[in-house]
């Protein structure tokens, strides 16, 4: 018998005790390992590729929309939020995509959101509900956040939304920026140095006075001496930063590594 791999996140320990516990009860479900916080939900997430995530909203340091991001929703089991009091979340979380489990919540609760969660993964749509998680994890990122999180762009004679989320970079080209995503590119009216302020910089690098990175797209970087690093993109284009920016590149990419 195949059972249903899940890993549980909480930064309770009552909370993962019980969950463990419940769990238990189903003979067709194991628990792959426990999470006490966002940055080692991340990790166990990407080394064991559970089926199922039970996973806390409310987490301090990185939340769950946090860990959605940084897996990324295309790369994202099947989840099961947690709540205690979230209510945009409550509102969000009533699709198909995904359940959740408002605090403090019954034994019959659990095991019919896992039902639930266990029909979809037989089903296979993890694919199909990328784009639901996707938007689920923008909308909270765009009430709690000062910064852009979307562009709006006339392209063909219509308007196209590009979320900050699927650009890989952007370059500047005169009077313009190219936003680069992994299958197209479009042209945005705004300078490099207006940009950078609306960008959230805990997710935009500025490596050269012509590119700012999405840090979740670089697949690698490399010091190459003479104070330049050279990135290479999900796209597979390799970008050299500008000298001047050396120490700030480092600054970031030391913390990035402690979050991860």
């Amino acid at each position: 018998m195949k059972r249903t791999r899940i890993i549980i996140v909480d930064d309770e320990p009552g909370a993962r005790e019980r969950l463990v516990e419940l769990v238990g009860q189903d003979p067709t479900l194991e628990v792959v390992t426990e999470c006490r916080n966002g940055a080692d939900a991340v990790l166990a997430i990407a080394k064991h590729k559970p089926d199922l995530v039970l996973l806390d909203v409310q987490m301090p340091l990185m939340d769950g929309f946090e860990v959605v991001r940084r897996i990324g929703a295309s790369r994202m089991p099947i989840t099961i939020f947690v709540t205690a009091y979230d209510q945009y979340a409550l509102k969000a979380f009533d699709v198909n995509a995904v359940d959740y489990l408002l605090k403090p919540y019954d034994d019959m609760r659990l095991h019919a959101a896992i039902a639930k969660a266990k029909k979809l993964i037989a089903l296979n749509t993890n694919d199909k509900l990328t784009g639901r998680l996707m938007d689920l994890v923008r909308g909270h990122l765009h009430q709690q956040s000062e910064f852009t999180e979307s562009f709006t762009i006339r392209d063909k004679g219509r308007d196209q939304v590009v979320h900050v989320d699927d650009v890989l970079f952007l370059r500047a080209e005169g009077n313009y920026l190219k936003l680069v995503l992994a299958d197209r590119s479009f042209l945005y009216r705004l300078t490099m140095n207006a940009m950078e302020t609306e960008l959230d910089p805990g997710r935009f690098l500025r490596i050269h006075r012509s590119f700012l990175l999405n840090i979740t797209h670089i697949r690698s970087t490399r010091y190459s001496g003479n104070n330049e690093f050279i990135f290479t993109m999900a796209n597979g284009e390799r970008i050299v930063s500008g000298r001047s920016y050396k120490e700030q590149i480092a600054k970031t990419l030391t913390e990035t590594e402690a979050t991860h």
